[in-house]
């Protein structure tokens, strides 16, 4: 005990504990990402207008406390370390916590934020991309052919479609495409070009 709590080692266990315990808290509960951020981070379910556009607010920021508690749990246990086992002393062991827990909670913010778009991917529903403008990534065949693939931005973020088409000739990679009608049969889309 007195190697956790002995000396200034309190000015690092403490914040590890309060970090760790929060993470640990909300992977119990199945909450990391979500709206056990209380008031602090932007809400789930909102939309923010920026600019005119409105943009999805499935967004970590640096404030939320998320981060923070990754800054906590980083700072706390890397200066901790620093502290105790390598003997850099207290001033450096404070330099090296707190750009120990800048890295944790950069990382932490990249995570949740690829989580939040692999989620976001995956909820994108075929009906929202009736009347998108789009662009051919893979050649789109004609009627009966076989399928191609079709990228469009909805919400702010690009999504990838199966897609068919009604005409007989083929549409080339990188041509504009609007999508007239969803098949949810097999999964698709079905495009014309975009005039």
């Amino acid at each position: 005990m007195d190697m956790l709590f002995g000396g200034l080692a309190p000015w690092f266990v403490f914040p590890a504990m309060i970090g760790t315990g929060y993470l640990l808290i909300q992977m119990l509960l199945g909450q990391i990402g979500g709206d056990f951020d209380m008031d602090v981070d932007v809400e789930m379910d909102t939309d923010l207008e920026i600019g005119g556009e409105s943009e999805s607010a499935h967004e970590v920021t640096l404030i939320s406390i998320q981060s923070v508690s990754a800054f906590l749990l980083g700072y706390g246990w890397m200066g901790f370390a620093a502290f105790r086992f390598l003997e850099f002393g207290f001033f450096g062991a404070v330099v090296i916590g707190i750009g120990s827990g800048f890295g944790v909670a950069y990382l932490m913010v990249r995570l949740l934020r690829a989580l939040m778009k692999i989620q976001s991917d995956a909820n994108v529903s075929l009906s929202s991309a009736v009347g998108k403008v789009g662009s051919v990534y893979t050649r789109v065949p004609g009627r009966g052919s076989g399928r191609g693939e079709v990228v469009l931005v909805i919400n702010g973020s690009e999504h990838r479609f199966r897609a068919v088409q009604d005409g007989d000739e083929g549409i080339e990679r990188h041509s504009s495409v609007r999508v007239v009608r969803a098949n949810r049969d097999d999964n698709t889309i079905v495009v014309e070009h975009a005039g």
